[in-house]
């Protein structure tokens, strides 16, 4: 069973797999669970037990890059629920709602995407 708010049509951004450690906020509680694709607007969360839809979550995210793993912390909401026969797909859709950076090496490579070479 998938349980949806948004219309899946209206996803405008592509997905890109990704097998990474998420942590998760909720109620004062941490949980981590593992990433299955990832989005310039939002996560897929590998979990047994997802929160509601329309829960907002706290999230810090490690994504790797060209000189180790980069640490985000992020704010979503949860706006799709799989909750199926097939517990490998279960999860929860989570539509980032802010990014906070806080590692000036973030920021460098931003900006390095923007500048070509020479």
């Amino acid at each position: 069973m998938t349980i949806k708010s948004q219309d899946e049509s209206r996803r405008s951004a592509k997905r890109k797999p990704l097998t990474v450690m998420v942590t998760y906020r909720l109620d004062g509680e941490e949980y981590g669970n593992l990433a299955a694709d990832i989005s310039p607007d939002g996560i897929f969360i590998r979990t047994f037990v997802p929160p509601e839809v329309g829960t907002y979550l706290n999230l810090t995210i490690e994504l790797p890059s060209k000189s180790g793993m980069l640490e985000f912390d992020m704010e979503g909401e949860v706006v799709r629920v799989v909750a199926g026969d097939d517990p490998k797909h279960n999860g929860m859709g989570i539509h980032f709602t802010a990014i906070h950076i806080r590692d000036p090496e973030i920021v460098r490579q931003i900006v390095a995407g923007f500048i070509e070479p020479d």
